[in-house]
């Protein structure tokens, strides 16, 4: 399973296009595999859609990230794309600045607009790939668009377009790499406000801050106080920090569209012995699933990694997910568990966290990672031991 924090209703960070990031030529490049796919699958274009949470498919093919709502681009088989946003038409030149597509049209009832956007592109009989519908499109408005093209032949896509998102190319990257140095730099600037006599709602406000003043998009955190780290994870809430407290604090930051996320563990003062105890099996589980990543390995391979040096602190480890795929979406791809049939490939980047307690101790550690030919290459620093504050 993976961890779920509470989404954004509206995204309210930084959004613009850092065009020395992800150059427009590295999205004209992805159209031009989308289409080739397009093309092998039969298909006369492809609909790829996404909403405020999950927008992986419209980011991937567009850039556009929906603040609100969601939005849609209809990819043809050749020739350039549209892309059908929930805004208002005086967005669309805000729009515009964050997308290389040139047409943009407004809906307001998707169902209406995009069954008018297919009278114009889709021939009667076409064969449209659907990607990300499933999980962004009211039932009711889907129901409403078969009925208003019954000629048309539907095909769900997901799985042609989960392969072509697993392995990031060199802007991915770099990305996801900028998103994993926001998470640890503000690790290592909230270490200030974690102070005896502090509130914890105010610290994790420096904690987003940080983030924020970086040009994150968004910023997910749970946090645990506790004299031994043994309670769970819960969003952030009033609790004021004393000397001898361990606390946990989960951190996912999202910046130019793509995610990374890490988890640390805090002590104020020294930590005893069952915080230790809990900590080194945490830091030896994660460093047991970073040295089974490796290409062509089962995802299913990392959880006995991990499940073996955990002992008791196993079953609460699974209960928060060991992690599993990121990028465009928080979690996208398998998560890793032991009924996952996916095999990691070169160029896949992964979040992988242990989170466990138990009645005496707890910890929080994680890292994302990306999947080279030699193995795992971390692309955020994990301390050794318990930060001391």
């Amino acid at each position: 399973m993976s961890m779920r924090t509470m989404h954004s209703v509206v995204k309210r960070g930084a959004l613009y296009w850092d065009r020395d990031l992800l150059p427009e030529s590295g999205y004209r490049a992805r159209l031009q595999r989308v289409q080739a796919q397009i093309k092998a699958s039969g298909d006369d274009a492809w609909i790829m859609m996404g909403d405020v949470e999950r927008h992986g498919p419209v980011v991937y093919a567009t850039n556009f990230m929906p603040r609100v709502r969601s939005a849609l681009a209809l990819i043809p088989r050749d020739g350039e794309p549209v892309l059908l946003a929930n805004i208002s038409t005086r967005d669309i030149p805000a729009a515009k600045t964050i997308t290389y597509v040139d047409e943009i049209r407004a809906f307001g009832k998707i169902s209406k607009d995009l069954v008018a956007l297919l009278d114009e592109r889709a021939a009667k009989g076409a064969r449209i790939g659907l990607c990300g519908v499933a999980g962004a499109m009211p039932y009711a408005e889907w129901t409403l668009i078969a009925e208003a093209r019954p000629d048309i032949v539907w095909c769900e896509r997901d799985v042609e377009l989960d392969a072509m998102r697993a392995s990031k190319d060199e802007h991915e990257i770099a990305a996801i790499q900028r998103s994993a140095d926001i998470v640890v730099q503000a690790f290592d600037g909230v270490r200030e406000a974690l102070r005896p006599g502090a509130n914890l709602r105010a610290a994790m406000a420096v904690l987003e801050r940080l983030c924020r003043s970086k040009g994150a998009e968004d910023a997910r955190i749970l946090v645990s106080v506790s004299r031994d780290g043994c309670r769970p994870l819960r969003p952030v809430h009033d609790h004021t920090i004393s000397d001898g407290d361990i606390v946990l604090v989960f951190l996912a930051v999202q910046n130019q569209r793509y995610w990374a996320d890490s988890a640390r563990t805090f002590s104020v003062g020294s930590p005893q012995a069952p915080a230790v105890d809990a900590y080194s099996r945490c830091s030896k589980a994660l460093a047991a699933m970073r040295a089974a990543c490796r290409p062509g390995v089962s995802v299913a391979a990392l959880e006995s990694a991990a499940r073996a040096a955990l002992g008791q602190f196993a079953e609460t480890a699974m209960l928060y997910g060991l992690g599993g795929g990121i990028g465009l979406d928080q979690a996208e791809g398998s998560t890793i568990n032991s009924d996952a049939a996916a095999h990691l490939s070169e160029g896949q980047t992964l979040a992988l966290r242990v989170i466990a307690h138990g009645p005496k101790g707890g910890a929080a550690i994680g890292e994302t990672v990306r999947i080279i030919a030699s193995g795992a290459e971390p692309l955020c620093t994990v301390p050794d031991v318990i930060t001391l504050l």
